[in-house]
């Protein structure tokens, strides 16, 4: 008898642990399968219709399913996919998924942070391979970053695109597309039209003048702690700038409040006098011996890019090719569940 009683009080305490520890961490939300679905799992236990979501939980979904979070945003699983849910964000283990989100939640995909631009973007994402990352915008732009907070991508619904993570260092840098004069400093414009850097070189062989009006393909490192000219979202220190197929740049030009004159500009692509220019480049010597080497990580990493199957620019490490081939859809219209309120 006084076995038995040792057993059940034991028991109890156990299972009182176990029913502390979940009300200790936060709810954060609902996951649905929806009637007749193949269903989900939180944290191995199976999903019938509606579950709380806790912090920290792992979904497992064998067919389609949606994720209501508390602070309105919406997460669905396509089949055979995986995700870790924590309040703010969540982490892509396993398969694709779709966001939207009114707070600013992100997706983490490998090293990749995705992120609706606003509240009306839809972000789809899927895993392909074991390295890289597909990212379709479905109704507004969506922003890529890497692992250090550099925007790698602005992803819009036109221009899906694929991306190698950690292909070279985090600040590496190689792109093509047009060089124009916007506020009296070298801006340049990539091949989606979506990502506006300004350049700056100290290096005595560029003259970032002769590259202005016209499509080049520049390498170098992305200076995150430089501010860049208004209208511009990145400063790119230059190391090596050749010639690049592709039309006319004054459409491009007239597109971001620029020109395709190089009026008002000095050799390292910054607005000033000569002396000015002087004064800045001792200053910049340093930088530009430590961008020469990340350049060439950056030109190596376009080739290790395309023998992955993502050929095309290298911004902040990661291989990026636009025109990549879109995720698809995560299940047909009349299958998905309605969100719980």
């Amino acid at each position: 008898m006084r076995k038995n009683l040792g057993v059940a009080v034991a028991g109890m305490a156990v299972a009182s642990v176990l029913t502390l520890g979940a009300a200790t961490t936060p709810v954060i939300g609902m996951v649905s399968s929806g009637s007749g679905l193949a269903g989900a799992s939180i944290d191995g236990a199976r999903v019938s219709g509606n579950a709380t979501l806790f912090d920290g939980s792992v979904i497992s979904s064998t067919g389609y399913s949606r994720i209501q979070l508390t602070s309105g945003t919406r997460m669905d699983l396509g089949a055979e996919s995986v995700v870790r849910v924590f309040a703010n964000h969540a982490s892509l283990e396993g398969g694709s998924g779709e966001i939207q989100s009114t707070s600013g939640y992100a997706l983490n995909a490998r090293s990749l942070r995705i992120q609706p631009s606003n509240s009306a973007a839809i972000a789809r994402v899927r895993l392909d391979g074991n390295q890289r990352v597909l990212v379709t915008a479905l109704t507004a732009p969506v922003n890529v970053w890497n692992s250090n907070g550099i925007l790698v991508a602005r992803v819009t619904p036109e221009v899906p695109m694929s991306f190698l993570p950690q292909a070279a260092a985090s600040n590496a840098f190689s792109n093509s597309g047009c060089v124009v004069n916007k506020s009296n400093a070298a801006v340049f414009v990539d091949q989606t039209g979506n990502q506006v850097l300004e350049l700056r070189s100290s290096a005595k062989t560029i003259d970032l003048r002769k590259s202005v009006g016209k499509r080049v393909k520049v390498t170098g490192t992305i200076d995150a702690s430089a501010k860049p000219v208004t209208g511009a979202t990145q400063v790119i220190l230059v190391t090596t700038v050749e010639p690049a197929t592709g039309g006319s740049c004054s459409d491009v030009a007239a597109r971001v409040g620029a020109t395709t004159s190089a009026a008002g500009l000095a050799a390292g692509g910054t607005a000033g006098a000569a002396g000015a220019a002087g004064a800045a480049g001792g200053a910049a010597g340093a930088a530009g011996g430590a961008a020469g080497a990340a350049g060439a990580a950056g030109a190596a990493a376009g080739a290790a890019g395309a023998a992955a199957g993502v050929s095309g620019a290298v911004i902040g490490g990661v291989a990026a090719a636009a025109g990549a081939a879109t995720v698809g859809t995560l299940a047909a219209t009349a299958n998905q569940p309605a969100a719980s309120s």
